[in-house]
């Protein structure tokens, strides 16, 4: 069984920074799905994680993607046409 880590989600779009805990075994996917839940995008948009500069994908976990306990990831919200 894996022990939850703590990440950092920093959304400077809105000057917001999150201290979320997950399982390393989770895929990308679900945290977006959450984030999709809470910052309710208009259906333009499409939210990103970017772990050191590099897309996480969504179908991978983080553990995958070496996401570790700490790490910060940026949140974006892309828009049709760029961001």
């Amino acid at each position: 069984m894996s022990q939850s880590i703590t990440v950092i989600i920093t959304y400077a779009q809105k000057n917001k920074v999150y201290n979320i805990e997950i399982d390393p075994t989770t895929q990308v996917q679900e945290l977006i799905n959450e984030f999709q839940e809470m910052l309710q995008p208009n259906g333009q948009e499409k939210i990103i994680l970017k772990y050191q500069g590099q897309q996480l994908f969504p179908n991978k976990t983080f553990d995958q993607q070496n996401v570790k306990k700490g790490t910060q990831i940026e949140l974006l919200i892309e828009t049709k046409g760029g961001l």
